[in-house]
């Protein structure tokens, strides 16, 4: 007899587990998965717009205390500048002064004294400007004129009034001495008046008929 033949080993497999919970997670998470990729992108870009006004605002403020030290120095310049230019007025010219021209008042001005015309189509203007009196005379002056002006457009209305109340009181006569119309008396119809009536409307109906059918 042979050699017996040498068996090779072979280690076992491990079992299989199948997880139906993941698999159908896997299956109807496609959604969820999508909107946590949406909320997680989101948070991305929330996180860089805050870094970036970080910076904007860390930029201003350096640009602001830039211009504050520049105008700090700039002040300190002209504080000196003029302080050195008091001391030396003070020094150079302290006792003379500079007499000046005696002031004698505001010009009078031109009077104002003159008409203008305007003309516009069917219309025509005419403004006349005049230099008004400060003294008590003369406002008085100028209010009688206004009155009077007042007075004169009070006097024109009253007539144009007038003129049309008599224009109404005329047509109003007119309307009045019209023949007025006379009204028809309503009249009931008696029972054999109205049997007539129909009777002779049934009668040219048959006419009519008799008429169309003989065509």
């Amino acid at each position: 007899m042979g050699p017996h033949a040498k068996r090779r080993k072979v280690s076992k497999v491990e079992e299989i587990t199948f997880d139906h919970t993941a698999r159908q997670q896997f299956l109807t998470g496609f959604r969820k998965r999508k909107q946590q990729r949406i909320k997680h992108a989101q948070e991305i870009a929330e996180q860089k717009a805050r870094e970036i006004k970080r910076e904007e605002r860390r930029r201003i403020r350096e640009e602001r205390t830039a211009e504050f030290q520049r105008a700090m120095e700039e002040h300190k310049k002209q504080l000196k500048r003029l302080n050195d230019e008091n001391t030396d007025s003070e020094t150079s010219g302290s006792g003379s002064e500079d007499e000046g021209d005696e002031w004698e008042g505001f010009e009078e001005p031109p009077a104002v004294d003159y008409e203008a015309e305007y003309i516009d189509e069917d219309k025509y203007t005419t403004v006349t400007v005049e230099e008004m009196d400060p003294t008590r005379e003369g406002l008085l002056k100028s209010q009688a004129e206004e009155d009077s002006e007042e007075e004169v457009q009070t006097s024109k209305s009253e007539a144009d009034l007038q003129s049309k109340q008599a224009a109404e009181k005329t047509k109003k006569k007119a309307s009045d001495t019209k023949p007025k119309k006379k009204k028809k008396k309503f009249r009931y119809e008696s029972k054999e008046e109205r049997k007539l009536a129909r009777a002779k409307e049934r009668m040219s109906r048959a006419r009519k008929a008799q008429a169309r059918r003989e065509r």
